[in-house]
């Protein structure tokens, strides 16, 4: 078993600001694999 992380999002944010929805292409939402810099940023708290 695998210990990745996901994180779901409907929107992502392009680098000239414009927001894009996964809706917009066809999905429900986006999923990015969560950083190790957030997990330990998290066990921190």
């Amino acid at each position: 078993m695998s210990d990745t992380e996901y994180v779901y999002t409907p929107y992502i944010t392009l680098k000239n600001g414009k927001r894009l929805y996964a809706r917009q292409v066809g999905k429900t939402v986006f999923r990015f694999k969560a950083s190790d810099k957030k997990k330990d940023q998290n066990k921190k708290r």
